[in-house]
C-alpha cells in the first residue's frame, strides 16, 4: 500500500512541472537557435535588404563595391553562413573577370544582351546578398511577426504572406510532376504539356487550400492576434542598422571617389 503511494505521489510530482521548468519553456517558445557568433532580428535584415537597394542605384567605384561586398561577407560569416558568403564572393570574382576581360575580348554583337544581363547582375549584387541572408535565416512566420511589429497593413501583410507560402508549395508540385514524369518515361516531345497542364491545375488547387486554411486560422477576425515568436532588438541589431545608414550616407557622398 504504501508503494502505491509513493508510486502515485511520484507520478504527480512528475506530471506538474515546476515553475523554473515553465519559465523556461516560456523562454524558449519561438526561440531560433543560433547557427553562428551573432544572431539578427528579422527587421534588422530587411534594414539591410532597404540599404543595399538604395546602394544598388548609387554611382560607387569597384573599390566600394568590394568593400560592401566584404562587409556583407562578413555579416553572412557571423551569422554562421560561411559557405554563402564563400560562394558570394567567388561568384562576384567571376562576375568582375568575365566583364573585364571576357567580354571585351570577343566583342561580338550577340553578346550585347549577355553583357547588359551580366552588368545588372553586378549592380544588383548587394540586393541578391542581402535577400538570400533574409531568406535562409527567417522563416515565413518570423517574417510575418516582424512585418506586424512594424505595422504593416493587414491589405499589404496578408498576400504578401499568402505569396511567400505559395511559390515553395508550387515548386514541390513541380518536383513531383517531374518525377511522374521520370517514372512514367514520358518522351521529350509531350512533357511541355504533360508538365504544364497538371502544374496549372495543381496551382489553382493549392492557392484554394491556402485560402481556406488562412479562413480556418481566422484571418478575417478583426481582434489583435498573438504571436509566439519572441522577437526583440538588440545592441548587436542597433550596431548593425546604424552601419548601414553610415554605409549609404557614405556611399552617396564619397562612394564614386575611390
Amino acid at each position: 500500500m504504501e508503494r502505491l503511494v509513493q508510486a502515485a505521489s511520484g507520478t504527480a510530482h512528475a506530471a506538474a512541472p515546476d515553475a523554473a521548468s515553465v519559465a523556461e519553456t516560456g523562454r524558449m517558445l519561438g526561440r531560433v537557435d543560433r547557427r553562428g557568433v551573432v544572431a539578427l532580428d528579422p527587421r534588422t535584415l530587411m534594414g539591410l535588404l532597404a540599404a543595399a537597394s538604395v546602394i544598388a542605384f548609387m554611382s560607387k567605384s569597384v573599390t566600394t563595391e568590394l568593400v560592401l561586398i566584404g562587409c556583407l561577407a562578413a555579416v553572412q560569416v557571423l551569422l554562421g553562413h560561411v559557405r554563402m558568403a564563400v560562394g558570394f564572393v567567388a561568384g562576384y570574382g567571376v562576375l568582375w573577370v568575365v566583364l573585364n576581360f571576357v567580354f571585351p575580348q570577343v566583342g561580338t554583337m550577340l553578346l550585347t544582351a549577355l553583357v547588359f544581363s551580366f552588368t545588372l547582375a553586378r549592380k544588383i549584387y548587394l540586393c541578391l546578398m542581402a535577400g538570400t541572408l533574409l531568406v535562409s535565416e527567417c522563416s515565413v512566420h518570423r517574417l510575418t511577426a516582424a512585418l506586424m511589429r512594424l505595422r504593416v497593413p493587414s491589405a499589404i501583410l496578408i498576400p504578401l504572406t499568402v505569396t511567400m507560402r505559395y511559390f515553395p508549395a508550387l515548386k514541390d508540385e513541380a518536383s513531383h510532376i517531374r518525377d511522374a514524369m521520370r517514372l512514367r518515361d514520358i518522351p521529350m516531345s509531350e512533357r511541355m504539356e504533360c508538365f504544364v497542364v497538371p502544374l496549372v491545375m495543381s496551382a489553382t488547387n493549392t492557392a484554394d487550400e491556402l485560402s481556406r486554411a488562412a479562413t480556418c486560422r481566422g484571418i478575417e477576425n478583426p481582434a489583435p492576434t498573438t504571436d509566439t515568436e519572441r522577437l526583440r532588438m538588440r545592441p548587436v541589431d542597433a550596431i548593425v542598422l546604424v552601419l548601414a545608414a553610415a554605409a549609404v550616407v557614405a556611399v552617396a557622398l564619397w562612394g564614386g571617389a575611390y
